[in-house]
């Protein structure tokens, strides 16, 4: 079989063993729990499968983020990452009138959040690692406790944090000398002065 053949079998075997995923996006219906915004939060998908994310209820969002800063868009915190973003999708009562696909293509776990309930949990993921520490309840109190702001927020402001007299703490800046630092750099030129004088007149009697 041709190379180009035996490739395009492969693809077609892919895709025809590629599944699709539901994730339900919207109000529950009979609880005020936002963690349960998404239904389910946590799936699991293989490179090649489609996450549809379907939004049937209030206004929501599908957006991709990372577990240290839960409510933030993925590549506002990391470039690298050009994560999905749904924005938020308005919704008839119990209609589905609009819905996100996103392709697998990573087994890394993917990270993501509503953003009208972020601040209160709502968030899931998808193949998180059962091995690592990073766990969806860690997400949510994550989510929770950094109430819709970044990790990097708190280290700015530090950074950039001013000193009494108004100039950045760690920056440098020129300062006129004080009359005291002036009048004793004058009392060296004259000292100087004073010295080269004497000189001067004895090499001029040789």
């Amino acid at each position: 079989m041709r190379p180009f053949a035996l490739a395009a079998v492969l693809s077609a075997v892919v895709v025809a063993s590629a599944k699709q995923i539901v994730i339900t996006v919207g109000d529950p219906l009979s609880s005020d729990n936002a963690t349960t915004v998404f239904r389910p939060a946590e799936v699991k998908a293989n490179i090649g499968d489609v996450v549809l994310f379907n939004f049937t209820q209030g206004n929501h969002s599908a957006t991709q983020s990372t577990f240290a800063s839960p409510c933030i868009p993925a590549h506002d915190t990391n470039v690298t990452i050009n994560g999905f973003n749904s924005d938020l999708r308005p919704t008839n009562n119990g209609t589905a009138i609009t819905n996100l696909p996103v392709t697998i293509t990573t087994n890394d776990t993917i990270w993501f959040y509503d953003i009208a309930t972020c601040a209160e949990g709502g968030v899931g993921g998808i193949n998180i690692n059962d091995s690592s520490t990073e766990t969806l309840e860690g997400f949510e109190r994550n989510a929770i406790r950094l109430n819709g702001t970044s990790t990097s927020s708190s280290s700015a402001a530090s950074a950039t944090s001013t000193s009494p007299s108004g100039t950045s703490s760690g920056s440098t800046a020129s300062r006129t000398p004080t009359n005291g630092s002036t009048n004793a750099a004058e009392r060296v030129v004259v000292r100087a002065l004073a010295a080269a004088v004497p000189m001067a007149l004895v090499a001029m009697l040789l």
